[in-house]
């Protein structure tokens, strides 16, 4: 039996990834050789009957978990960046995908992240614990190296992702409205929204108004505020709180995506996937999964709205995804 850990994996880019793995795994002949380590807040599939456990999302019930049933699996896939939390006698991967663990110990006094140091100490404190990370991308395999996690030899890039789900049903470019960008995130730090809505205010003082959509929780009031504020002055931002994407993609002509931290930046794919021309940082994360239409300067409100001024002027080029969906190759690797 082959044990999936997806712990404290239960929103975000990383419960989409699951969700498809799972629904990969249940195509599979033999499905029946995998159990589920899940998250009580995880969304499960209805097609997961009953090879699954649910427990809860602590670091104390899991070390109790693999204390029971370290000689129950032939195989551990750890989904959620932590590396078991007991020595296996079976091969043991991880699959990481959290970058802003890798940028901590440079910045573990500064309170946004305090709480990813004390995370990643226990990352390296199970380090041993895995034989192989498993990433979605080269630049993820530096910084692993970098800190000395792992070698390269055993930090393996195999991106997967749902290659099928955004590629039909879209607009045509050309009758889409021309001056809409997109941005579906949360509004955690390295999403970057402070300096995306100052460009906007950039370019509402040149008089430009492009709408922007975005999708900011209650969980950051003062993005909020901003955004009533500069509605107030005559901008056009929509704030949807969240959605299904499929809709603005399929519809909005640009995305707009100016995060400075990312281990995969699965929207970049959906996007182009969906028809749209991505505007982004110009940071590895992005080229290792596409070619934008054209880039900036995350750190610079000019760079990021002489971009939007450029797509609102100028017949970009296609954006094109240079990454590859290697979910059967996962898969292949857990089993055999």
């Amino acid at each position: 039996m082959i044990l999936i850990d997806a712990l404290f994996i239960n929103k975000g880019g990383g419960a989409v990834l699951l969700q498809y793995l799972i629904e990969k795994v249940l195509a599979h002949p033999q499905k029946n050789k995998f159990f589920f380590l899940l998250d009580p807040r995880f969304e499960r599939p209805a097609a997961l009957h009953d090879n699954y456990v649910v427990i809860p999302n602590k670091m104390s019930e899991r070390i109790r978990f693999y204390k029971q049933h370290k000689d129950a699996y032939t195989k551990v896939f750890c989904f959620a960046n932590i590396p078991p939390p007991v020595k296996l006698k079976v091969p043991a991967y991880t699959y990481f995908h959290n970058q802003k663990l890798l940028e901590a110990p440079k910045r573990k006094f500064t309170r946004m992240y305090f709480k990813q140091y004390l995370k990643y100490l226990v990352l390296k404190r199970y380090n041993k614990n895995t034989d192989c990370y498993i990433v979605q991308t080269p630049h993820m395999v530096a910084e692993l190296t970098a800190l000395g996690l792992k070698d390269a030899a055993h930090c393996l890039s195999i991106p997967f992702y749902d290659n099928a789900k955004y590629i039909t049903g879209h607009k045509p470019f050309d009758e889409r409205p021309k001056d809409e960008f997109v941005f579906i995130s949360n509004p955690s730090p390295q999403k970057n929204y402070p300096t995306l809505l100052d460009a906007w205010e950039y370019l509402l003082g040149k008089g430009i108004t492009p709408r922007l959509h975005v999708t900011i929780d209650d969980t950051a009031p003062q993005f909020i505020t901003r955004v009533n504020e500069l509605n107030n002055k005559g901008a056009r931002i929509v704030n949807h709180v969240y959605l299904d994407p499929r809709e603005l993609y399929f519809n909005c002509p640009y995305l707009i995506f100016p995060s400075v931290i990312e281990s995969f930046g699965l929207p970049l794919i959906e996007a182009v996937d969906s028809g749209m021309k991505v505007l982004s940082s110009d940071l590895p994360y992005v080229h290792d999964v596409i070619v934008p239409s054209l880039t900036f300067d995350p750190y610079n409100k000019v760079s990021i709205a002489d971009a939007v001024v450029k797509a609102l002027n100028e017949n970009l080029p296609d954006s094109k995804i240079v990454t590859t969906n290697k979910v059967d190759e996962l898969v292949a690797l857990l089993l055999y």
